[in-house]
C-alpha cells in the first residue's frame, strides 16, 4: 500500500513518530525499512529527484533508559546517502517565555507574577510541557488557588518554593 500511495506524482507521504526512545526493536527495524525502501525516490534525473516519505522522529535523548538501539537506528538512517537526516535539538524555553506563559495562563500582568514564574521555571528547567504539569499539581494540591473574593489566583510562593 505505502509503494502504491507513495509515488513520485503523488503528494508525499508524511510520517510523524513521537517517543522513539521507548520504540522496540522490531518497531525501529519496521520504521527503517519504510525510510531506507527505495522505491520512495525517484532518482532518474537529479534535478526532478524527490522524496516522496517524509518522517520526523522524536524522542528525549536524556531519558534515564536511553536505548543503543535508537542510537543504532539514528546512525543507520544517517549514513545513507540518499537520506537527508536534520537533528534538532530543543532546550527549555527562556525564563521570559515561563513568565509569559504563566502570565496568560493565570491572566495576570507579569509583575505581579515574576517571582512565582521564576520559580516554577527553575522546578520545570523551562520545559512547557513540565510547566503546564507543574502548574496543574499546584492547583490539584492547592498550592495555586483562586479567590473568588479578589477575583484573582493566589499562592504562597515559600510553600511553591519548598516543593521537592
Amino acid at each position: 500500500l505505502l509503494k502504491a500511495i507513495s509515488e513520485p506524482s503523488h503528494s508525499p507521504i508524511f510520517f510523524y513518530v513521537d517517543d522513539l526512545q521507548w520504540a522496540d526493536s522490531a518497531s525501529l527495524t519496521l520504521l527503517s525499512s519504510l525510510v531506507l525502501e527505495s522505491d520512495h525516490f525517484n532518482n532518474a534525473d537529479e534535478e526532478e529527484a524527490r522524496q516522496c516519505l517524509f518522517v520526523v522522529g522524536s524522542y528525549r535523548s536524556n531519558e534515564e533508559d536511553y536505548p543503543e538501539i535508537l542510537n543504532q537506528f539514528i546512525s543507520e538512517i544517517d549514513s545513507v546517502p540518499s537520506v537527508r537526516v536534520t537533528n534538532i535539538s530543543l532546550g527549555g524555553i527562556a525564563k521570559s517565555g515561563t513568565n509569559s506563559m504563566i502570565s496568560d495562563a493565570l491572566r495576570l500582568p507579569i509583575r505581579l507574577i515574576r517571582n512565582f514564574s521564576d520559580v516554577v521555571h527553575k522546578k520545570s528547567a523551562g520545559n512547557p510541557l513540565f510547566v503546564k504539569i507543574f502548574m496543574t499539581s499546584l492547583v490539584e494540591d492547592h498550592y495555586l488557588t483562586y479567590s473568588l473574593e479578589e477575583q484573582r489566583w493566589k499562592w504562597d510562593i515559600d510553600n511553591v518554593r519548598d516543593i521537592s
